[in-house]
């Protein structure tokens, strides 16, 4: 009798530490739309497949494959438009709609690249409640419509860069500002212009002309592009990757 009222305490407790966990991951976004293969990587070390209609938690590291487009669609409004191999953590989401100093959107861009357009949380008053971390820089923003593209350095592995572009971080904006850091210097970068930081040691520069990034967007939409030979599960529930 001892033995299994033990038992049942462990199992309380087990399941106690459980949720309390899960209530620590908090929610963050939701994919909106996918075509390709989409991982996840959680704060538990688990590995999932993800499908339309996922959810994306804080914490998570999100990756693209081949081919594969993937736009998250956050809590606050905004969204991010994943472009093929691309890798970014979702350091840091905390978004309240009535309580605006409580905002909070950190995000780290490890390789590849993505289109953003942000929420409220870009755009309410505390500018610094938003940044995304790259190899190279810290991207702030001013409420906007921005693209952010990092190209490897030689011998990083993946995909060769465009042999014309410099390794570094470059951001391109559509609309609204961005203050684009590195080398202790911060540079805004407006509509229509490139940022470019070639390393966390030296200051970023604008460059003109503008140069031609590797694509962000699908090349028609995502339905059209999704293929029966690309691993997309739809509204179906994550597969766990062993």
């Amino acid at each position: 009798m001892q033995r299994m009222t033990t038992s049942r305490a462990a199992r309380v407790i087990a399941a106690t530490v459980f949720l309390a966990a899960a209530q620590i991951a908090q929610a963050a976004g939701t994919v909106t739309h996918l075509s390709g293969t989409l991982y996840v990587k959680r704060s538990d070390g688990t590995v999932r497949l993800l499908s339309e209609k996922s959810r994306v938690d804080q914490g998570d590291q999100l990756s693209t494959e081949r081919a594969t487009y993937a736009q998250v669609k956050f809590d606050d409004g905004g969204q991010v438009t994943l472009r093929p191999n691309t890798r970014v953590n979702i350091d840091s989401f905390s978004f309240e709609k009535a309580e605006p100093k409580n905002d909070g959107f950190v995000m780290s861009l490890l390789r590849g690249g993505f289109r953003a357009v942000t929420g409220l949380i870009g755009k309410r008053a505390n500018r610094n409640a938003y940044r995304v971390s790259t190899n190279t820089a810290t991207i702030g923003i001013r409420g906007t419509d921005y693209t952010a593209i990092d190209i490897p350095g030689p011998g990083a592995g993946g995909p060769p860069p465009p042999p014309d572009l410099r390794p570094g971080t470059y951001v391109q904006v559509a609309d609204g500002t961005v203050a684009l850091v590195s080398g202790g210097q911060e540079l805004l970068v407006g509509q229509s212009e490139t940022g470019y930081s070639p390393s966390s040691n030296l200051p970023p520069s604008l460059i003109p002309p503008p140069p031609s990034l590797p694509r962000v967007a699908p090349p028609i939409s995502f339905s059209e592009t999704t293929s029966s030979s690309s691993i997309n599960a739809g509204a179906a529930p994550e597969c766990v990757i062993q």
